[in-house]
């Protein structure tokens, strides 16, 4: 659009020089397609920055008064001829449109005041400006040549639009990099508008109207275009909207050329007409007025200035912070009043000396370092007015280069609360919160940091959870008191104690091997000792196991590992234990204990579990009467782990209902399968084991039934490996009661006697071979016997050679199992013994 304009303007105004064209048409094509331009610009920029809009209008006011004044002089050239001043007034009309729009436009722009006050004052210095130029220039031009009427008023609104112009254009440009362009277009079109008002005034040749088109074609396009953004302008304060210019002698320097051409009037012709009296009241009047609105703004300023100060002192004084401000020197040259409410220093102490000498001698270099390089935190101990150091944090801000402040100020907070803090916080994280000791986390700390030889013993107190559970918690925390204090009394210098978990110490020394265990000795018969706490004596055992820290244990880890795994061996071994070393033969089978209580849960999802099946013969013939069940659990990296040892530990961990209820089922499904292929033969009966938990568990007899288990073809066997349940009788009985029989193994090895064959109800005992090992035919005839006349079989575990099978035999034993007949086999092959067995009869 722009290219398009001009291209048309030049055109013309190019046609017009050529001859091809009269002047005045030249003109009127030029003034109407900057008019188009000006409309154009006016409808695309709706919407946009406020400055925009009027500037574009006043382009379009500015070619359609050129226009109408092209059209008269090509329309009504005898214009020049008869008084009718409607060639002049069309572009004077024009003239205050294109100004108004104008000025409007430039003092929208980025930067100018923010207030109707500071605008006013930016207006009136403009106006201002303008009226003394034109009182000079009318002095020294203007009357002698008999300026009036419609030249008379454009020059006068000329004068006074190119002042404002000026001034909005001096205070736009340094925020907008394109105001001053813009400013030059405005300048620009306002004295052609003007100079073109002169030429129709004064009847000029029409020639001259040509110079006025090139303005046109300049004027706007510098005033037209776009501007680049600029810098966001500064935060309207009271500072910054009085719109004044302190540092510019805007209205000084008019002022004086205004009196020297007074003086020069005065001199030459010695009065003063009218116009240049009215022109110098009113110059008067708007300087006054500027005036005032100035004092109104100092006043402004100046109560901004009060409040200012006013907050400033109220933050101040009320800060927690203690400000100072120090010289080139560092020397205090000023203190806020929390001064003396925070730290105690009055002025008279501090003013006018070296802050540096209050800062505790052992810092004060460094902190004088840290300041002479710039650092903007610091750190030091600084004596207060009472003679303590107070630990300090100071926030540096050098603001020597601001002329308002020329110091280095510095904000004080005492942080001593915090420190405290901090080091109770620290205290709390690496110590027991109930005994003092070091906690496990200091503990391995420490014996990561050292370097030389040690032994770590770790110390259990058995019985503790007793004491909670009888006496209350509360005598059980007083327990693990004394205990802590007992340890910390017997310590050598140089040995640490520390306490791992809620019954666990641990004691560090640097003593060899035998002092260590001489030690441990020592402390076990501390803290077995009675401990007679609120009132009352509690009794407990304690074991305890050592280990030696290696050299390949960095972090201390491993040396506590082992001496862990070494006093659960000597709980293992029960009370009354001397210390135990760690060994790793040991602490294999411990590791291979805690892997089964990790991977058992989960290994029949795994599908890991599988059965075993054994024969019961009867003797002396060898007829298959039953057959003993034995779960087998397959993990790698354990190998396969027999029922004896992993069935113990799924008690512990509640996994005996989830075991028992497959176990059952399982081996029903295989019963019911050989049951299906036999061909002769009394049915088979299995003996199932079935653990403690889960025989005391209650719905164990709902579960039989719930499995499908035949039961008149069930043994349920189980073993007495804890103190005998009240209620064992009245679950054996329900059992039996079911059609279900029950075995007791293990009888003779464990501490069991012959009368529970007369108490329990049982239909079977399982004896190990062990018990008759080294025993005569009369001896285990006689345990038979007995066990006959009670109503109870005798069957014999673990037979392996025919010597044993004799004796046994001899002794009217009628049930055996072992290896002598065939070692515990996967379905498959029992089933194959099975069947050979049957074909042998």
């Amino acid at each position: 659009m722009l290219l398009v304009s001009v291209t048309l303007s030049a055109a013309a105004l190019v046609a017009a020089l050529a001859g091809l064209l009269p002047a005045g048409l030249a003109l009127a094509v030029a003034g109407l397609v900057t008019a188009a331009r000006g409309a154009a610009l006016v409808l695309r920029r709706s919407g946009s920055a406020c400055w925009q809009r009027p500037v574009s209008a006043g382009l379009g006011f500015c070619g359609l008064s050129t226009a109408a004044a092209g059209l008269a002089d090509w329309l009504a050239p005898d214009a020049y001829l008869t008084d009718v001043p409607l060639p002049a007034e069309l572009p004077l009309i024009g003239l205050f449109f294109v100004t108004g729009a104008l000025l409007i436009g430039l003092f929208h722009l980025p930067g100018q005041a923010a207030t109707y006050v500071g605008r006013a004052r930016r207006l009136l210095d403009g106006v201002g400006i303008g009226v003394i130029l034109f009182f000079i220039a009318w002095l020294v031009v203007f009357e002698a040549a008999g300026l009036k009427g419609a030249a008379l008023t454009a020059v006068l609104v000329a004068s006074v639009a190119v002042g404002a112009a000026v001034v909005g254009t001096m205070r736009a440009a340094p925020i907008q990099p394109g105001a001053i362009l813009r400013g030059l277009g405005a300048l620009i079109m306002i004295i052609a508008q003007t100079a073109l008002i002169l030429i129709l005034d004064y009847h000029l040749d029409a020639d001259w109207l040509l110079p006025a088109g090139v303005a046109l074609i300049a004027g706007p396009l510098l005033a037209g275009r776009d501007l680049p953004p600029g810098r966001a302008p500064e935060p309207a304060t009271a500072t910054t909207t009085d719109g004044s210019f302190a540092r510019y002698p805007l209205l000084a320097l008019p002022l004086g050329g205004a009196l020297v051409a007074a003086a020069y009037h005065l001199v030459v012709t010695g009065h003063f007409d009218p116009v240049s009296a009215v022109l110098a009241i009113v110059g008067v009047v708007i300087i006054a007025i500027r005036e005032a609105l100035a004092v109104a703004d100092v006043r402004q300023y100046a109560r901004w200035l009060a409040d200012r100060e006013a907050r400033f002192r109220a933050l101040v004084a009320g800060s927690a912070d203690v400000t100072m401000m120090l010289d080139d020197s560092l020397v205090v040259r000023w203190q806020s009043p929390a001064a003396a409410r925070r730290l105690g220093l009055a002025d008279a102490d501090v003013i006018g000396r070296p802050l540096l000498g209050r800062v505790h001698p052992d810092e004060a270099d460094a902190v004088a370092a840290a300041l002479e390089s710039g650092a903007t935190l610091i750190e030091a101990r600084l004596g207060d007015g009472f003679g303590v150091w107070r630990e300090t944090e100071w926030s540096v801000s050098d603001q020597r280069a601001d002329p308002s402040v020329r110091a280095v100020v510095v904000h004080v907070r005492d942080i001593s609360q915090r420190r405290q803090l901090e080091h109770a916080l620290h205290q709390a994280a690496r110590s027991d919160h109930l005994t003092g000791l070091a906690n496990r986390t200091e503990l391995l700390r420490l014996l990561s940091e050292r370097t030389g030889p040690s032994v770590l013993i770790v110390l259990g107190l058995d019985g503790l959870s007793s004491v909670n559970q009888l006496r209350g918690h509360e005598v059980g925390d007083a327990v693990l008191v004394e205990a802590a204090r007992r340890l910390r009394a017997a310590l050598a210098p140089g040995e640490l104690a520390a306490r791992l978990a809620s019954d666990r110490f641990a004691v560090v020394t640097n003593a060899g091997a035998v002092h260590a265990q001489m030690t441990a000795s020592r402390l076990l018969t501390l803290l077995s000792d009675p401990y007679p706490v609120l009132g009352v004596a509690s009794h407990l055992s304690a074991s305890a196991g050592l280990a030696e820290q290696l050299m390949y244990d960095d972090q201390g880890g491993g040396a506590l590992n082992r001496a862990e795994l070494a006093l659960q061996r000597a709980r293992q071994l029960g009370p009354a234990q001397p210390p135990q070393w760690y060994d790793e033969a040991t602490a294999t089978l411990l590791r291979r204990r805690l892997t089964i209580e990790q991977d058992l849960p989960g290994a029949l999802t795994r599908g890991e579990l599988d059965l075993l099946y054994q024969p019961v013969v009867e003797l002396p013939g060898g007829r298959v009467a039953g057959v003993e069940v034995r779960p087998r659990w397959r993990r790698a990296g354990l190998g396969p782990v027999e029922d004896t040892e992993f069935l113990p530990v799924a008690d512990q961990l509640g996994l005996y209902h989830e075991l028992g209820t497959w176990l059952l089922a399982a081996a029903g499904r295989q019963l019911g399968a050989w049951s299906a292929t036999a061909v002769s033969g009394p049915p088979l009966w299995l003996a199932v084991p079935v653990s403690p938990a889960l025989l005391a568990a209650d719905g164990f007899v709902d579960l039989i039934a719930a499995t499908g288990f035949p039961p008149s073809r069930l043994v349920v066997q189980f073993t007495l490996s804890e103190p005998e349940r009240p209620d064992l009788v009245d679950r054996l009985a329900a059992i039996r009661t079911l059609g279900a029989r029950t075995a007791l193994v293990g009888f003779g090895v464990q501490a069991t006697s012959l009368s529970l064959l007369r108490r329990l109800p049982l239909d079977l005992v399982r004896v190990d071979r062990r018990t008759f090992a080294g025993a005569d035919t009369a001896v285990v005839a006689a345990v038979v016997n007995l066990a006959r006349q009670l109503g109870v079989e005798v069957a014999v575990d673990g037979v392996r050679d025919d010597e044993e099978l004799e004796t046994i035999t001899a002794a009217g034993c009628r049930l055996a199992q072992g290896s002598l007949f065939c070692a515990a086999s996967v379905p498959e092959r029992m089933e194959a013994y099975l069947d050979t067995q049957r074909a042998g009869r």
